[in-house]
């Protein structure tokens, strides 16, 4: 089955924004070569290091309060020039990623190298600036580079790039951003403001899934609670496989399907605000906004002049309302999370199986408990539900009206904490699918880190969706260095 359903990427924003780093280094270059440039560009800190007191004392200079026998020409604190700020506040990640199938071939599945740069800076002690941006190169060997047939696929997106303004009580951010909300490990129940990366399904860690998007925010402190604003006028939708690629799973149909793709556009906005209350050891959050979803549903609309079948592709709005809740006690940490979505859009299907979106009012719940030996070991269980008020009829088989999941960690480090073994199980109470995976990190300097890892499916109802991965199992190295 063809499926012409690719969510297009555009480029052109992720290397404008590689582009205008590069400039703005290159312009610090030259600055460091106009005699005061860098010094207006760059105030110093008000404040002065520990190192930098001791300094002062053994070699008997005034006390630091005065300054003014200090001169930019000091020789023992030179003024600092842009680059060397710019060095000093990025963090350069060099990588590389193999992963090898156990099972269904081709064998290799990913074989590509990336770079990650990330840049904090603080400005005139108001203004702060973050870049996380990330570029990767796959050889042909790649499933991505395979699936679109190339030799070699550059593959660059930017996660975060903002500019916060903060003040007393209140802070101000605007640009490409991730905000998360919600404590549960299991499902996505309040955490819906950032969209995730699918594209190697769940072979990226979570807090590497999460996508940004362009949005408005700002947070208000008061001594009762704080409140947390966003607006989005352009929401992000999940990043999905590459149509043909090796998790690529187009949605079960006769025939040939041509799908025109509705994402959002400009102005189909997204809001929200979220209220936290801290009592004692007791951590309190309500939340309510208007979403689209992250993920796609499909509507048969009919046939096209060929005689296929066209389905459209959407995310359809609702609006959620939510609360979450933690609370710690000695070396536990107990949670619970529960959201009900009006309006949620689910994939349902016609008396002739055809596609068609179902709206439900739907609630999600989590609750689970962590446990801290000291830092000996690390342990988590959780358990969430989804029940769909209005009963799953018209649904397709993977959506059941109850649908419940458990998870377990396990988390543990050897080796004087330089390495760091965690297993993770999931299992789908209904349908008994599950999955286990086994990783170990092995710090091997402070700027050198492994981590293999090897993932095993056990999917035994057919119309689940894990049953699409039950060959999945695979095993994989990644290879990271900082700069």
């Amino acid at each position: 089955m063809k499926l012409a359903r690719d969510k297009i990427f555009p480029p052109v924003p992720c290397l404008f924004l590689f582009v205008c780093l590069i400039c703005f280094f290159i312009a610090g270059l030259i600055a460091d070569f106009i005699p005061g440039l860098a010094g207006r560009a760059y105030g110093q800190s008000q404040f002065d290091t520990d190192d930098e007191q001791i300094i002062f004392q053994e070699e008997g200079w005034p006390d630091m309060e005065d300054k003014t026998h200090l001169t930019q020409d000091d020789p023992l604190h030179p003024e600092p020039t842009w680059t060397d700020q710019f060095f000093e506040e990025s963090t350069v990640t060099l990588g590389y990623r193999f992963a090898h199938g156990v099972e269904a071939g081709p064998k290799i599945i990913d074989n590509n190298v990336f770079v990650r740069l990330e840049y904090d800076t603080l400005f005139r002690d108001y203004l702060f600036l973050k870049f996380d941006g990330k570029c990767s190169v796959h050889p042909k060997t790649d499933h991505r580079a395979d699936a679109e047939d190339r030799d070699v696929l550059v593959d660059a997106w930017v996660r975060q790039a903002f500019v916060q303004a903060g003040y007393d009580n209140f802070s101000l951010k605007i640009g490409h951003q991730i905000n998360v909300w919600g404590k549960a490990d299991t499902v996505a129940i309040t955490d819906v403001v950032s969209a995730r990366d699918l594209s190697e399904f769940i072979f990226i860690r979570l807090e590497d899934a999460r996508l940004g998007q362009f949005m408005i925010s700002g947070n208000f402190y008061s001594r009762y609670f704080n409140t947390f604003l966003f607006y989005s006028p352009l929401p992000e939708t999940d990043r999905e496989p590459a149509t043909n690629s090796r998790y690529d799973r187009a949605p079960e149909s006769q025939g040939t399907i041509v799908v025109l793709e509705k994402s959002p556009q400009f102005g189909d906005s997204e809001f929200g605000v979220k209220i936290d209350k801290i009592i004692s050891k007791t951590d309190v959050s309500l939340m309510a906004g208007r979403f689209f979803s992250n993920s796609a549903r499909y509507a048969y609309q009919g046939y096209d002049l060929d005689a296929k079948p066209v389905a459209t592709k959407t995310y359809p709005a609702y609006t959620m309302a939510g609360a979450a809740l933690s609370h710690a006690w000695q070396q536990f940490l107990f949670k619970m999370e529960l959201a009900y979505k009006f309006g949620f859009a689910l994939q349902g299907n016609d008396a002739d199986g055809l596609f068609r979106v179902e709206k439900k009012d739907v609630i999600d719940a989590a609750i689970g408990v962590e446990y801290n030996a000291n830092d000996r070991y690390q342990m988590s269980v959780e358990l969430s539900n989804r029940h769909i008020r209005s009963g799953g009829s018209g649904l397709t088989q993977d959506c059941d009206e109850k649908d419940s999941a458990f998870y377990y960690m396990f988390q543990k480090d050897f080796l004087n904490q330089t390495l760091d073994f965690e297993y993770n199980f999931y299992c789908h109470v209904q349908k008994k699918d599950r999955f286990h995976r086994f990783q170990l990190t092995y710090d091997l300097t402070d700027s050198l880190e492994i981590i293999a890892d090897y993932t095993v499916f056990n999917a035994r109802d057919k119309d689940s969706l894990m049953w699409q991965y039950q060959k999945e199992d695979r095993i994989s190295l990644e290879i990271k260095s900082f700069f």
